[in-house]
């Protein structure tokens, strides 16, 4: 079960219990009271926040010490000092199921974003807390909604408004004290609720939190709340009149107040050093007329707020246990004395305490604020998740945002808002380059699932997460930004990939993640294709040979640079290749020019077979690596001019070869320049010849 903290932060002292919550009754666990040594806070207002922080802590430690736990939220309470009321209404569709607290907090939550945070004079207004008039299902009055089913819910309130410095006094004073506020409302509202339960508030009855600076009114009417005001004046009136009748220090005066109940004669010493003996009828004299003050105050704002005099009065606070103030209240509105009463803790049917000494008027309102805080009963929060942890974030504007969720969680403002990175500026192969600044955020949050601002508006059930960005967040400009990859590829295999060299202010750098920095002179050298080539054969390798005994190497593919494809990623060479066969290593082939038949005429040397390891074999087999190639010297003869021209042998019977005139045979050598005559000898000429030669004889 868990233990609930609360705290009335009164004029006059710090009240701190804690308690637990079960079957609608509140049990105090353990309570502390520590008065302020100085006067910190004037008429419920907190003056001084670091005394009142002090002394906050105070009651904050003595409770965690004897109590073994460690206190980090707590539920307070503001007394009504400049307090200002509204009435806002809404109504809401309701689904087709039960209502619930959910749904009655949505209907509740539509009403508040109704509220005016400006006064007539232009004051920022926060919302103190609220209370319900009424509640109406289908047009129907209903006292309590939930559990109930219908079609239209509709709910009109009476908010509580203060100065926003009200607000964040009491805000500064429990931050400096180690405390999240987890709860506010406002003190009449917190006493109403314990010393007139529901069952009571048929009845017309006033209820009043008489305490050191103001006196808090809150009167109940027909089953309902009808309204809140204040009196901004208290027990410190009635303190100040002793002071300066007697003229005594302050915290003479206030004993003597504390006294006058159950002392008849009292003796004092005061500012001069006199000792003077106080009567209590003296002391009644003194205080009456700023007794009659207060009470006729009082008496004017419940008539004003309930339109006549109530049937009742209810005071609680410490400065109600005066008897004359109570006598006096009921002279200023005609009731009987009996019918203004004062109101003990102990004597309130849902308060419980294991410990003793939890009793008196002075500690009915901290109990009406823990028990609130327990039924969450007008809570000015929101209630949402963060990262999957309720949160509950005061409503002290029209709507709480992200922003607000996330420093009340903890979360620095510096970290959510980013840091910001200047704009840069460098030169890159000589040209001038700028990249303009940008912010570096830390988190990255989402509402209900989607990326949102700081500034968007929460809802009650909204979900926010906080996800955690690393440096692949920072988004600074570095060497790798300004190169591509090389990537070559060979018969669409890729083979290996390179970078440029990279040179920076004047020294050159492998490590490429580096930042660059305003200023910074960059150079970037990219390979040339014909550097690229000879990196993919090395990468390839190489066949080692041997022509006619000289030992020689080729790479292992006939290379082509069919592409070169560029993205904004990177630059791809796409190379095509084949094995080289032995005629790719063969030298070009050797020619002698001559004239044959007196037309000139080049014969080739004829590489299609070679000598390789010994055996003759085709120059189109693959070139392998080791072999020993062997290509026969170039010694052209008379046949191979015969064999490059074209002969009619159809009718040849006979013929003659000259070389260079003289008588030649297949087999003799040629040389440059060379010349060749080819004499045929037909078989047609034979038998002309034959034919005369029969004749003469």
């Amino acid at each position: 079960m868990k233990t609930l903290f609360a705290l009335d932060v009164g004029t006059r002292k710090v009240a701190g219990l804690l308690a637990i919550f079960d079957e609608e009754t509140l049990t105090v666990m353990d309570f502390e009271t520590i008065e302020h040594p100085v006067r910190s806070m004037l008429d419920g207002q907190i003056h001084d926040i670091k005394s009142v922080a002090r002394i906050v802590e105070k009651v904050k430690r003595n409770l965690e010490s004897r109590n073994d736990v460690s206190l980090d939220d707590v539920a307070v309470a503001v007394a009504g000092r400049y307090l200002k009321t509204q009435i806002v209404e809404a109504s809401l569709k309701i689904p087709s199921r039960a209502i619930d607290e959910r749904i009655v907090r949505e209907l509740e939550a539509q009403a508040l974003s109704k509220i005016s945070f400006l006064d007539e004079s232009g004051t920022r207004l926060y919302c103190a807390g609220y209370s319900a008039l009424e509640y109406k299902l289908d047009g129907l009055w209903v006292k309590n909604p939930i559990g109930h089913r219908g079609e239209e819910l509709y709910a009109k309130l009476i908010v509580a408004m203060l100065p926003n410095q009200v607000i964040d006094a009491m805000m500064s004073a429990l931050h400096l004290a180690g405390l999240r506020c987890s709860f506010l409302t406002l003190e009449p509202m917190a006493a109403l609720e314990v010393a007139v339960p529901d069952e009571l508030r048929f009845l017309n009855i006033a209820l009043v939190d008489i305490g050191a600076g103001t006196s808090d009114i809150a009167i109940a009417k027909a089953g309902n709340v009808i309204g809140y005001d204040m009196v901004a004046m208290a027990g410190d009136e009635i303190t100040e009149a002793i002071a300066q009748y007697y003229l005594l220090d302050f915290k003479t005066a206030e004993m003597l107040k504390r006294s006058i109940e159950t002392r008849q004669r009292m003796e004092v010493r005061n500012l001069t050093g006199e000792t003077i003996v106080v009567e209590r009828s003296d002391l009644e004299r003194v205080v009456e007329p700023i007794v009659s003050q207060i009470a006729e105050n009082i008496a004017q704002r419940i008539e004003s707020l309930n339109l006549g005099k109530t049937s009742a009065v209810l005071l609680v606070g410490g400065g109600a246990k005066l008897s004359l103030l109570r006598q006096k209240i009921a002279e200023a509105l005609h009731l009987p004395k009996e019918r203004v009463a004062l109101k003990s803790v102990e004597e309130c049917d849902r308060i419980k305490s294991v410990k003793e000494g939890f009793v008196g008027s002075e500690y009915v309102t901290l109990a009406g604020i823990a028990y609130m805080k327990a039924k969450e009963i007008g809570s000015v929060y929101d209630v949402v998740k963060l990262n999957g942890e309720e949160v509950r974030l005061l409503k002290l504007d029209r709507s709480p945002t992200v922003l607000q969720l996330l420093t009340q969680c903890g979360y620095s403002v510096r970290d959510l808002i980013g840091k910001v990175q200047p704009s840069i500026s460098y030169r890159l192969n000589g040209e001038l380059r700028t990249v303009s600044g940008f912010v570096v955020k830390r988190y990255r949050v989402k509402l209900n699932g989607k990326e949102c601002t700081l500034h968007q508006t929460l809802r009650n059930g909204d979900e926010v997460e906080v996800e955690p960005l690393g440096d692949e967040n920072v988004n600074t400009l570095k060497l790798k930004d300004l190169v591509k990859p090389i990537r070559v590829f060979l018969n669409n295999s890729e083979i290996f990939s390179l970078l440029p060299t990279v040179i920076l202010n004047n020294e050159e750098i492998q490590e490429l993640d580096r930042t660059i920095n305003d200023g910074d002179e960059i150079t970037i050298r990219w390979p040339t294709e014909e550097e690229i080539l000879q990196s993919l054969k090395e990468k390839l390798g190489f066949i080692n040979y041997s022509m006619n005994g000289e030992m020689k190497r080729i790479s292992k593919f006939k290379l082509n640079l069919k592409t070169v494809e560029k993205n904004e990623h990177e630059i791809r060479y796409l190379f095509e290749g084949t094995e080289p066969k032995i005629k790719d290593i063969l030298p070009e082939p050797q020619h002698v020019n001559v004239k044959f038949n007196g037309k000139e005429i080049r014969i080739f040397q004829k590489n299609h077979t070679v000598l390789v390891n010994g055996e003759y074999i085709s120059s189109d087999a693959s070139l392998q690596d080791g072999m020993e190639i062997f290509l026969p010297k170039f010694e052209p003869i008379v046949v191979d001019v015969l064999a490059s021209v074209e002969i009619d042998t159809k009718n040849l019977k006979d013929y003659t070869i000259l070389l260079n005139g003289k008588p030649a045979s297949f087999i003799d050598p040629i040389k440059e320049n060379d010349e060749v005559n080819f004499i045929p000898r037909s078989k047609a000429l034979d038998e002309t010849e034959g034919a005369s030669q029969s004749s003469s004889e």
